[in-house]
């Protein structure tokens, strides 16, 4: 018996992006578990009219497909309550048991960057959900996803490639750094972020650390995790998303 798990990220879909195809065959097609860890949409907080028209066939296929898909919501998709409503699973941070029984903890990775200003952003609007629960499309939901708008979009043109240069260096070395305190913590296997854009894969003493990337206008990353009883293996894959 084998099981496969693929992880993507940092996608950043908005309205007429043609990208959106290459995501739905990719949904569509993957036979395994698919775990979306955040930052699929940009942005997206709480209920939205307009994408749910605009990425209806993506909405249709992860429904179709709940069983076997699990949200983790990033900081430009996050308060996702209509994922309720199709009976997706969804959280902030899970973690997963591999058929050998070795340990994953996946997050999308913003609350571990050790940028101050947008954890309080993030916490912030995340105290919100369950006003979301309850207003759909009214100021309050536009008024939310405009601001998130602005100051995800500065979080977003800073991480828009894969530099470790400047902040991005400190951003990348404060999320290894965390991820590896909580592999050794938590006694985690793996620990696997996105976010920051940049893929990798390493392996620090017996653990395994890694970001899944993101997706550019030509290619982009993913993760694929393959496991059984006795074994399991993690590989970083290149996707033409154009």
């Amino acid at each position: 018996m084998e099981e496969k798990i693929y992880i993507l990220s940092d996608i950043h879909l908005k309205p007429k992006d043609t990208r959106k195809k290459v995501l739905a065959d990719f949904l569509k097609n993957t036979e395994g578990k698919i775990i979306l860890l955040g930052d699929i949409f940009d942005i997206w907080i709480g209920r939205n009219e307009e994408y749910t028209t605009e990425f209806s066939e993506i909405i249709n296929i992860i429904e179709k497909k709940r069983d076997s898909i699990i949200y983790v919501e990033g900081n430009h998709d996050f308060n996702l309550v209509w994922l309720d409503d199709i009976g997706v699973k969804r959280a902030r941070e899970i973690e997963i048991i591999l058929l050998n029984r070795k340990k994953i903890f996946l997050a999308h990775g913003d609350m571990y960057s050790g940028e101050l200003m947008h954890k309080i952003y993030r916490k912030t609007v995340l105290s919100t959900e369950k006003l979301f629960k309850v207003i759909t499309n009214g100021y309050f939901t536009k008024s939310i996803n405009k601001i998130g708008e602005f100051l995800s979009n500065l979080s977003y043109r800073k991480n828009i490639s894969p530099s470790t240069r400047g902040k991005r260096k400190e951003i990348f070395a404060n999320m290894i750094k965390n991820a590896i305190d909580i592999a050794e913590k938590n006694q985690y296997d793996y620990v696997i972020f996105g976010h920051c854009h940049i893929p990798s894969l390493m392996k620090v003493g017996n653990k395994i650390i890694a970001n899944s990337g993101y997706w550019g206008k030509k290619e982009g990353t993913f993760l694929i995790i393959t496991a059984s009883q006795t074994e399991d293996e993690i590989k970083l894959q290149k996707i033409n998303v154009s």
